[in-house]
């Protein structure tokens, strides 16, 4: 199901799904990406977010990663990032989807919010641990349709 939205996504003429890696993972975005590495606070703690992101038709796609010492610090990492990212976006519902796994090492939501200019927002996001990594895909539009999130989502592996 997932590879025929994203055959359908990757016929749009705006839309050109190409392979990204960041760390460990593996995903597609639909347009070529810029890559920054810079440090942000969570709850305190620096660390450094690597992220790879684009726009196009109308939505922003981006892969974030942040590298731990160990998995235990990853895991915690993981959960402030999630907290930090739902109140960038002022999330005011928030939707589990059906594949979002446990809240510890993989979890999925929809939200409806507000970008930091006030507008109406729409964000998928999708939080995973690998080893000593927490990761973050997430695509944002003023109302996102199914393509844009099976594209990057479905397209999510492990090296």
């Amino acid at each position: 199901m997932a590879t025929i939205a994203v055959a359908a996504a990757a016929c749009s003429p705006s839309l050109n799904w190409r392979e990204v890696h960041v760390g460990e993972l593996t995903t597609l975005l639909p347009c070529k990406p810029d890559r920054a590495t810079r440090p942000i606070t969570l709850e305190g703690e620096t660390v450094n977010l690597e992220m790879a992101g684009c726009e196009a038709a109308g939505a922003l796609y981006t892969v974030s990663r942040i590298q731990m010492e160990d998995a235990i610090r990853a895991q915690a990492i993981m959960i402030r990032l999630r907290k930090a990212s739902l109140a960038s976006v002022q999330a005011g519902s928030i939707h589990p989807t059906a594949n979002s796994g446990d809240e510890h090492s993989s979890f999925d939501v929809q939200v409806n919010g507000r970008d930091p200019a006030g507008s109406p927002v729409q964000a998928h996001f999708k939080w995973m641990m690998q080893g000593q990594s927490a990761y973050q895909v997430a695509v944002y539009a003023p109302s996102l349709q199914a393509g844009q999130v099976e594209g990057i989502v479905g397209g999510i592996r492990f090296q």
